[in-house]
């Protein structure tokens, strides 16, 4: 299955086009949204706060409502630094200062919604892109041998997100090494875990 369009900035849009808390809920609620952001910084004082820049850069917090400074661990959400976060239904809260930037809250409750991507956000689009646009899913992902013309002539798919495909035990070598799957094979896993 191919995950959604992340050029789509309606379904993932930037922090500054984000809807503010204050206004009105979308009436479809199948209508959904999500907020990528690269963590850049724990920034943890009294509640959990983690500091991303969203797709065009632009810095934002990501602050946990309800919640200690202990009641998290950002490393088991798979949200350390260099790691992009997936925050569902993300809305932008607006300073109460001049000069100041705004930044998401995330409910007590809602917590375990937010979700950890292992790898850069650019990373995370490109190949998001490529899954999309059905990389994987015709011959050898090594070789480019069809189905039919490799080792006993069935293509074997990666055991771990099951999208990569090789003719034999060599190509599945050669692109775990050198080929940059074994770097792409737990995006993979993560985008499809979330929009699988």
């Amino acid at each position: 299955m191919a995950p959604p369009d992340f050029s789509n900035r309606t379904l993932f849009p930037s922090f500054t086009t984000c809807p503010e808390t204050d206004s009105p809920s979308p009436t479809d609620e199948d209508e959904d949204w999500f907020l990528l952001g690269q963590v850049k910084d724990d920034m943890t004082l009294s509640k959990p706060t983690l500091v991303l820049s969203d797709r065009d850069g632009a810095p934002f917090a990501l602050v946990f409502d309800g919640l200690d400074r202990g009641a998290l661990d950002f490393k088991r959400m798979g949200l350390r630094k260099g790691c992009t976060a997936v925050v569902p239904r993300a809305r932008r809260t607006v300073p109460t200062e001049e000069g100041k930037r705004g930044f998401v809250r995330v409910g007590k409750g809602a917590a375990g919604d937010v979700r950890g991507i292992p790898a850069e956000l650019a990373t995370v689009l490109e190949v998001a892109m490529r899954m999309r646009m059905g990389e994987g899913e015709g011959g050898c992902g090594t070789c480019g041998k069809v189905e039919g013309e490799g080792e006993g002539g069935k293509l074997l798919r990666c055991t771990g997100c099951g999208r990569a495909r090789y003719c034999g035990k060599a190509c599945q070598v050669r692109g775990w090494n050198e080929g940059g799957h074994r770097a792409e094979c737990k995006i993979i896993k993560a985008i499809e875990a979330i929009w699988g």
